[in-house]
């Protein structure tokens, strides 16, 4: 059995010790581990080239205000959990 299910290679990650080439290891849907990861995992992915942003949240959100709030505050709530 894999140790992790997902290891993200060579992405350039930013986060709060600022912007670099890492790895990431996913294991049940949460950040295991960021570095250099040298365990195995069911997936790879090879993102050279591409910025990883972890735990960042977008913060601009409106909820369709002015107007058809109806339409989105329950569903954009429940995605923000």
């Amino acid at each position: 059995m894999a140790q992790y299910d997902t290891i993200f290679k060579n992405a350039t990650v930013v986060n709060h010790d600022g912007e670099g080439l890492a790895d990431i290891a996913v294991r049940g849907g949460r950040i295991a581990a960021i570095g250099t990861i040298a365990g195995d995992a069911a997936q790879v992915v090879d993102c050279k080239g591409l910025h990883i942003l972890p735990g960042v949240i977008d913060t601009q959100v409106h909820f369709r205000e002015p107007g058809l709030t109806h339409k989105e505050i329950s569903n954009a709530a429940r995605s923000a959990r």
